[in-house]
Formats: C-alpha cells, structure tokens, sequence
C-alpha cells in the first residue's frame, strides 16, 4: 500500500462517524479483517441477491447503487464517495442478500469489513451499538427526506437544487462549479427524470442564462439568479389547480 494510501485510510477510521463511534481496540478489530478492493470504471463491486457477508466504505472515486426492471432498464437509487459506507444496513437484515447492484463510476478504491466481526463487536457493547443505531437512524431520516423531494417536486427544481447542492465553494476559480461525477443519464435516474425531459431542463437553464454547460462541469454565473428559478417553479407550482 502507498504512503497516500495509507493516509487515506486512516482519514477514514478518523473522520467517519462509523468508525468514531468506537473504542481503538474495537477499531483494530475491525481492521485486521479489512480488505482493499481496487475498482475499474463501470466493475461490480457486488450484484442484486449475492451473499452480503461484507460492508463496505469509499476510499476514493464514485460507486452508483441501482436496481434492473424486468425489461433491464437502470433505476439509480444512490451515487455514493469518499467515506460513504455501502450495505451496511443488510447485516441486520433476516435475509442477508444484497438488494441492490453497486458499480463503480470511476475508478474506485473501496474497503471491505467482514460483518460478523462487525456484529459481534455490537453485541459485546451496547454503548457502540447505540451510537450505531443512531448514525443509521440519521441516515434513514435524510433518505427519507429525499423521497420526499423526489416525490414533491417538480423535475426543474429537483435539477436545480441538485446542481447547487453539489456545487463548489470558497473564492478560487472553480467556485459555483458542478462536476457531475457520473454521466447526464445516470444523474437523471438519480433524479427520477427521463435523459429527454433532464436534456429539455438543462436546454432551458441555459437559454435563461442560469448555466453554462461545458462538458461534465456546469458553471453557474448566479447562484441567486437560479435559487429565484427555483422559488419561481414552486410558486407556479402550487398554484396549479
């Protein structure tokens, strides 16, 4: 393992909550059963009704978590980065299968756990297993409000907050810049919008002067200008009979 490696590794077990929440014997203990896991652009990491006996945390790149219909059509349901963890929640599951497909959308770096290690730390200490319960009740509530989003609003303003969710910040020359990290088409089943209808929003942002589009990155030259967009569209919204 490399130097950057190893540091970032260990910016995981540091920063995220997951780890946090435990004592550092507890935490060797789950390190002596992980597993570095290197991803190509577009590789498995797992399939729909495999086995779940793995957790898994991003070390580096985008993995996207999807469903298949029964005509093979792609429903993206999460795209997840750096310290994100992935099947966390199926180790408690009855019936330990994964439900979903995760692949990677970049060249990926992941971490795999062993669950049972995992689990057997839970049992050992209620104190850790509370704190675990409430960093997955919290990760549930945000789910559950994007549900809600989705459902409730209409798709220019689901793009448009998403665009100034995910833009950059601060006062260098990438501020107000958006780099999708996956293609348009994924980033619309994230959205719940058909690529035409998320290509005929995006069309009209840009003719109103709210974007400009180069490639993967989308400059936004008003961040204000677009927040009233989006006021405009919920208005007009709720005064649709």
């Amino acid at each position: 393992m490399s130097v950057a490696g190893r540091d970032m590794i260990g910016r995981i077990f540091r920063d995220t909550t997951l780890f946090g929440a435990m004592s550092e014997p507890q935490v060797l203990r789950v390190q002596r059963t992980m597993r570095q896991i290197h991803l190509e652009e577009n590789e498995a990491l797992f399939n729909a009704q495999e086995v779940a006996d793995r957790f898994f945390v991003i070390v580096k790149g985008r993995v996207k978590l999807f469903h298949l219909s029964v005509n093979g059509s792609e429903k993206v349901l999460r795209i997840l980065g750096p310290g994100d963890s992935i099947a966390l929640a199926v180790m408690f599951m009855e019936q330990q299968n994964y439900p979903v497909f995760a692949t990677a959308l970049t060249v990926a770096e992941v971490l795999a756990f062993d669950n049972k290690t995992f689990l057997n730390i839970l049992r050992e200490s209620p104190e850790t297993c509370f704190r675990m319960m409430a960093e997955m009740s919290k990760r549930l509530h945000g789910q559950l409000s994007e549900i809600r989003n989705l459902s409730m609003q209409s798709a220019p303003v689901r793009l448009a907050r998403y665009l100034l969710a995910n833009k950059s910040s601060g006062l260098g020359p990438d501020t107000n810049m958006v780099r999708l990290d996956a293609s348009k088409r994924v980033v619309a089943s994230r959205l719940s919008i058909q690529p035409e209808t998320f290509s005929r929003i995006l069309g009209r942002l840009i003719r109103l002067a709210l974007i400009e589009v180069k490639g993967r990155t989308i400059v936004i030259p008003d961040v204000l200008a677009l927040q009233a967009f989006i006021d405009e569209e919920q208005q007009g919204s709720d005064r649709a009979p």
